[in-house]
C-alpha cells in the first residue's frame, strides 16, 4: 500500500506559506494582515468561529473596564 497520496498536508502548508509570504512582500505587512483577516472572517467555517471569539473577547475587555 505505497501508492501516491491523494492529499499531502505538508505540501499544502508549504504552498500556503509561500503565498502568504509573497502577499506580504507585495502589499506590506499591515495590508497583508488586514486581507488575511478579512478572508478568514468571510470563510464559511472560520468566519462564525472568529466572530464568536472576538465578541467574547470584547465582552471580557468591557468587564475589565467596568471594574
Amino acid at each position: 500500500m505505497t501508492g501516491e497520496k491523494a492529499f499531502d498536508c505538508v505540501e499544502m502548508k508549504a504552498k500556503i506559506q509561500e503565498e502568504l509570504l509573497r502577499e506580504e512582500q507585495e502589499l506590506g505587512p499591515e495590508e497583508a494582515k488586514r486581507r488575511q483577516w478579512q478572508r478568514a472572517l468571510n470563510d464559511p467555517i472560520l468566519g462564525p468561529l472568529l466572530a464568536k471569539l472576538t465578541a467574547q473577547d470584547r465582552g471580557r475587555k468591557r468587564q475589565e473596564l467596568t471594574r
